[in-house]
């Protein structure tokens, strides 16, 4: 939010309070100095229906004493404006008249007192003088509020100041190195505590940080020097004379070693946050060498593998990315089905990996993409899940399951317009 609508927000919650008990108490005067007037009328006539009564027990005429009070023995000698009015409203007290007439009506055991007071109505010859003297405390108010205003304003901006300071810190504090030292030019107050606390929380990401990217280059170091010789030494038995046996076993070691090596080169982009290349991967010869290096989970099981992906078929992805998520999700429906229907389709947005297996667990489902969550058939860590997860998240790739007795089925969809099929 920028600071001329606070600033501006403050000054009309100011404004808006003055008003609001400004209206609230001219309001209240009104009904206050209006309350007292009718008491005043109900009083008098009070005091004139005991002087009536005492007069009337006496045998003598009945005469008010004061000049704009009447008696009127019968319903029918009430002036007409206040019989229409008690047809209406038998339990009324006060009528207003004709012109600026208006009466206060008690009501006797054997008649009526009826007091015509539009000379004694003493608001409503000042009721302009009020009103005027209101609206003159208004503006009054209005002012005291606006002065409060900007004297809150400039507290506020005094006390926020070390605030801004520090956002301005974090701000312009280079990505790959986060600030540090720097809750020691605060005073010791919120902002101060808030301020250290920050420093101690950036102090441990930034430890966090270093660890980790020790951590990937060692990694990075210590298993691509054993993969390349491992890769070196397969070239060099390639080329000795082998028997049958032994060229497959060959192969197949060459072929764990080519899938830890685009594997390894997946993980490190990942930990390093590295953009992995993008390119236009035909689909089918991935998926063929997927099924192949996950061939082994199926060996002895009644499972038929039914790919329907066209040979045309390409995804936004690079290979490598490609074929890790494939392992993972294809060895992952190898694993968990006993028997059945294993469906690999593709088409220009979506992929899918399919089985008609016992379905997942709703209790697992809810955290089947969580570190260390496996199935009771697994033998792994419950980290390839997980990974496919991330990997899916930094290519912007949305990932979905859905699992029932019928099976379960995993969807990957790619962005709208990233993925296209060649001609």
């Amino acid at each position: 939010m920028k600071a001329t609508q606070l600033r501006n927000r403050i000054l009309a919650f100011f404004v808006g309070i003055a008003l609001f008990i400004s209206a609230l108490f001219g309001a209240a005067s009104f009904l206050f100095a209006y309350s007292i007037e009718d008491r005043f009328f109900n009083a008098l006539l009070n005091d004139e229906a005991q002087t009536i009564a005492t007069q009337l027990a006496a045998g003598e005429q009945a005469k008010p004493r004061l000049a704009f009070i009447q008696y009127y023995p019968k319903l029918t000698d009430l002036p007409k404006a206040v019989q229409d009015m008690l047809a209406q409203e038998p339990n009324r007290i006060e009528f207003s008249g004709e012109g600026e007439a208006h009466y206060h009506l008690k009501k006797l055991p054997s008649g009526y007192l009826v007091a015509e007071v539009s000379e004694q109505l003493v608001v409503r010859k000042i009721k302009g003088g009020m009103l005027t003297f209101i609206l003159v405390l208004f503006g009054g108010v209005l002012v005291v509020a606006l002065v409060l205003a900007f004297v809150s304003l400039m507290m506020a901006k005094r006390l926020v100041k070390p605030l801004d300071t520090l956002v301005k810190i974090v701000e312009d504090a280079p990505v790959e190195r986060l600030p540090q030292n720097f809750s020691g030019q605060f005073v010791n107050d919120e902002i101060g505590a808030f301020a250290k606390t920050l420093e101690q929380a950036l102090a441990r990401i930034r430890r966090f940080i270093s660890r980790e990217q020790a951590f990937t280059r060692d990694v990075s170091h210590e298993l691509r020097t054993p993969v390349a010789i491992t890769q070196s030494s397969l070239t060099l038995l390639k080329q000795t004379q082998l028997d049958d046996k032994q060229t497959e076993l060959v192969g197949r070691i060459a072929d764990a070693q080519h899938q830890i090596t685009q594997s390894l080169e997946v993980l490190l982009a990942l930990a390093r946050e590295e953009t992995l290349t993008t390119a236009q991967t035909r689909v089918l010869p991935v998926v063929e060498q997927v099924i192949l290096n996950q061939a082994e989970k199926i060996a002895d099981k009644d499972i038929d593998v039914e790919v329907e992906v066209a040979t045309s078929v390409t995804l936004p992805i690079a290979p490598s990315a490609l074929q890790l998520l494939l392992n993972n999700l294809v060895g992952n429906a190898f694993t968990h089905i006993h028997s059945g229907v294993v469906t690999i389709s593709a088409s220009a947005q979506t992929f899918v990996v399919a089985d008609t297996g016992q379905g997942i667990a709703p209790q697992q489902l809810k955290t089947l993409f969580e570190p260390g969550v496996k199935g009771p058939d697994s033998k792994g860590m419950g980290m390839g899940l997980s990974m496919v997860k991330r990997l899916c998240e930094k290519l912007d790739i949305e990932l979905s399951v859905s699992s029932s007795e019928a099976g379960s089925v995993f969807c990957l969809k790619f962005p709208d317009g990233d993925s296209q099929v060649s001609h």
